[in-house]
C-alpha cells in the first residue's frame, strides 16, 4: 500500500466514530493521538513489518484507497477507546492461583471500601505534627503497628519487598561484603534476581556453600571483613535430595559472635499464622525476629494479604539508620497506599491475618465452594457447550510462595462445540470483565476458589453467552 492510501489527520478527526470513542479526549490530544498513529503505520510500511504487529495503529490490510483509510480510522478508534479505558481493570480470577502476580497479587476485598476518600480527597496530616505544629514523620502510624504486631524494636516501609533489601544493604553494607548462599541466588520472577538487587544496592555480593549444600562453617571461613550475612527464603521453589542448607538459628549465632548482623529476605511476608498445615514450613517473620534475626523483609501483598509495600522489622539501631539514608526519599509510600495500609494493618491486629480477603478466600471449605456452584444455572449438552459442569480442582497460593501447597478446590469444565480449548479461553478474557481462566486436557477450567460472590452474576451471563454462541 502506498503513503498515498493513508488519511490525513483533518480526515480523521472529522470521523463520527472516532469522535465518539476519543470523547474523554481535549483536542490537542486526539490530533496527537491521530498523528502519533499515522506515524506507526508509516514506519511499518518503511521496514514491512509483519501485518500481525502490536504497535497501536496494527495493520492496514485493506490494499483500495477507501478501504486503507477505513482501516487507519479504526486504529485510532481502537486506540483511542483503550486510552479511555480505567486502568487497571476488574477482572475475575478463574485461575484457582490465590497470589495471582499477574491479576495484582493478594486481592483488597472490602479493603477500599473501608478508606474514608472524603480525608484523601483534601489534605491530610501525611506529615504534620498537631502537637508540635511542625513536620511531623509519614510513617509513624505504620511503625507503631508494625512493632506491635510484629514485636520488633523498630520498623519502615517502603514501596516493595526489593527496595526493602536494597535500602537495608546500602544501609549496612557501606559498599563492602554480604554473604549469600548459592542456593538463595534466586530470581523472584519478572527476570529480577538476587545478585542484581545486591549489586544495585552497592555491597559485593559473596557466595558460600554450593548449589545444594551450604554449611555454618562456609559463613565462618568467609566472614572477615563481612557487613552482613543475607538469607533468602527460597519461596517459588523447593530443593530435594542431597541438600543441606543452615539453620536460621545456628547464623544468628554465628552472626552474634562475629558481630555480624544477619538481614532475611523474607519475602512472602507471613507474620504469626494464621494456622494452616499446609503452610508449617513457611517461614514466619515474628518467628524470626525471636531468634535475633537484627532485619526483617518482607512483601505486603504476598502472604500479608494487603497492597504492595515492603515492610522492614528488626534493630532500631539499624532500622533508624535506613530510616536516615538517601535512597529511602526515593522508596517511600504515598499517602494512598499508606492509608491502605493502615487498614490492612488494624485487621491483622483485630483477628490476625484470617481477616483479609486472601485468608477468607484461601480458608473457604469445599463444601462452601460447591455451594456456591450449585446457584450457577449450568446449560446443557445441547446447547453450544457440549460439557459445562462442577468438577474437583487444585488450587494453588501463587505469587512466588509455598510451590508445593495446593489447595481443594471446585470448578466449572468447559466444552465448546465449536471452539477449542484454548478459543473458549480467550473468549471468556475478551469479555467487558475478562474472565481469566485455564487449558487442560482440551478443556477450559474455572477455579472457584478465586472467584468472588459478587462475580456470579458476571460469570453466569459468560456461560449463557458461551452456550447461545456459534463460531
Amino acid at each position: 500500500m502506498m503513503f498515498a492510501a493513508l488519511p490525513a489527520v483533518h480526515e480523521v478527526l472529522r470521523d463520527q466514530e472516532f469522535l465518539a470513542a476519543s470523547a474523554s479526549l481535549a483536542d490537542p490530544y486526539r490530533t496527537r493521538l491521530v498523528r502519533g498513529v499515522i506515524a506507526t503505520i508509516r514506519h511499518e510500511l518503511r521496514t514491512e513489518a509483519d501485518p500481525a504487529g502490536t504497535s497501536p495503529g496494527g495493520a492496514v490490510a485493506d490494499r483500495t484507497v477507501d478501504g486503507a483509510r477505513r482501516e487507519v480510522i479504526q486504529a485510532c478508534v481502537r486506540e483511542a477507546r483503550r486510552l479511555a479505558q480505567p486502568f487497571p481493570r476488574r477482572v475475575i480470577n478463574g485461575t484457582g492461583v490465590l497470589i495471582h502476580t499477574n491479576l495484582g497479587r493478594a486481592p483488597l476485598g472490602t479493603l477500599p471500601r473501608e478508606l474514608d476518600l472524603g480525608v484523601l480527597s483534601g489534605y491530610t496530616d501525611l506529615e504534620w505534627d498537631a502537637t508540635s505544629q511542625g513536620r511531623g514523620d509519614r510513617d509513624a502510624a505504620l511503625r507503631r503497628q508494625l512493632i506491635l504486631l510484629t514485636g520488633a524494636e523498630s520498623a519502615l516501609v517502603v514501596n516493595n519487598c526489593a527496595g526493602a533489601l536494597v535500602l537495608a544493604l546500602a544501609t549496612l553494607s557501606g559498599g563492602r561484603e554480604v554473604l549469600v548462599s548459592r542456593s538463595e541466588l534466586v530470581e523472584i520472577g519478572g527476570s529480577f534476581r538476587v545478585p542484581e538487587i545486591m549489586e544495585a544496592s552497592g555491597c559485593r555480593l559473596r557466595e558460600v556453600g554450593t548449589t545444594n549444600r551450604t554449611r555454618l562453617g562456609d559463613y565462618e571461613r568467609a566472614a572477615a571483613g563481612a557487613a552482613a550475612f543475607l538469607k533468602v527464603h527460597q519461596s517459588n521453589f523447593v530443593q530435594r535430595g542431597f541438600v543441606e542448607q543452615v539453620p536460621l538459628a545456628d547464623l544468628v549465632v554465628l552472626g552474634r559472635r562475629l558481630g555480624i548482623p544477619i538481614v532475611e529476605d523474607n519475602g512472602s511476608g507471613l507474620m504469626d499464622g494464621p494456622a494452616s498445615p499446609e503452610l508449617e514450613a513457611e517461614p514466619r517473620v515474628t518467628a524470626s525476629l525471636e531468634l535475633g534475626v537484627d532485619i526483617v523483609c518482607c512483601s505486603a501483598d504476598k502472604l500479608f494479604g494487603s497492597v504492595q509495600a515492603g515492610l522492614i522489622v528488626g534493630r532500631a539501631a539499624y532500622v533508624d539508620a535506613m530510616r536516615a539514608h538517601p535512597l529511602y526519599r526515593a522508596l517511600r509510600l504515598d499517602k494512598v497506599r499508606i492509608a491502605l495500609l493502615d487498614r490492612s494493618l488494624k485487621t491483622h491486629l483485630a483477628g490476625g491475618e484470617g481477616g483479609t480477603a486472601l485468608w477468607t478466600a484461601f480458608h473457604l471449605p469445599v463444601e462452601e465452594l460447591e455451594r456456591r456452584a450449585r446457584t450457577l444455572v449450568l446449560p446443557g449438552p445441547d446447547t453450544r457447550l457440549v460439557r459445562c459442569r462442577v468438577v474437583p480442582l487444585r488450587a494453588a497460593l501463587g505469587g512466588g510462595t509455598s510451590p508445593d501447597v495446593d489447595l481443594a478446590s471446585t470448578g466449572i469444565e468447559l466444552e465448546h462445540r465449536d471452539f477449542s480449548a484454548e478459543a473458549l479461553k480467550r473468549r471468556l478474557a475478551g469479555r467487558d470483565v475478562p474472565i481469566v481462566g485455564y487449558v487442560r486436557r482440551e478443556c477450559c477450567y474455572l477455579d472457584l476458589r478465586t472467584v468472588f460472590t459478587d462475580d456470579y452474576p458476571l460469570l453466569q451471563s459468560a456461560l449463557n453467552d458461551l452456550a447461545a454462541t456459534s463460531e
